[in-house]
């Protein structure tokens, strides 16, 4: 059980785990489908989220899903705002739990597959020597951590907490991109 007290960025990533199967897929079929699947035959304005090789090219720094970056990602915007000019759906509104779940996913990295988008980033090891005990990390919000880097470890950077050396993972993609790659330089 998560303690309702702690901060959102000490709370185990896998608290906040959405699937893309599991917990994206049933929210494009209710309301996206109808227009932008190969199932219907429809792709409005060039979006298919029933075929994962197309929906791979939209999931990108310069796509219409930018991985790691909700607020970035128009995908997003159009679900999420719905005075956007171009909301989607045209004639309703995704419930806010939805939303909620496509935005952790985009936030960890819009996975189709489960396993994140930060390939090369996992299990690279421990701490290189010489690190100081104590770095700024910088989340996507430009809140400041203060914590020592421990190791990399799959989609997270494993954090060493100073108040009291506790390990915490950190998933890299709520870190802002000098911190990801302070996390990448960091390990051996």
């Amino acid at each position: 059980m998560i303690c309702r007290f702690l901060p959102w960025f000490l709370v185990p990533a896998a608290a906040f785990a959405a699937e893309f199967q599991k917990d994206i897929v049933p929210i494009l079929e209710k309301h996206c489908y109808e227009c932008h699947s190969e199932k219907m035959k429809k792709k409005k304005a060039g979006y298919v989220f029933d075929d994962l090789e197309t929906l791979k090219l939209d999931i990108n720094p310069k796509g219409a899903i930018v991985p790691g970056n909700p607020a970035e990602s128009h995908f997003f915007v159009v679900i999420a705002d719905a005075n956007h000019e171009a909301h989607m759906p045209p004639d309703d509104n995704v419930p806010s739990a939805d939303v909620e779940k496509i935005r952790e996913w985009i936030t960890q990295g819009a996975s189709l597959d489960g396993k994140g988008k930060m390939t090369g980033l996992e299990n690279k090891g421990k701490a290189k020597p010489g690190l100081p005990p104590i770095m700024t990390w910088i989340n996507f919000e430009g809140k400041k951590i203060k914590a020592g880097f421990v190791r990399l470890d799959g989609e997270n950077v494993i954090l060493r907490m100073p108040q009291d050396g506790k390990e915490v993972p950190y998933p890299l993609s709520k870190l802002d991109t000098t911190s990801q790659q302070q996390a990448r330089d960091s390990a051996q």
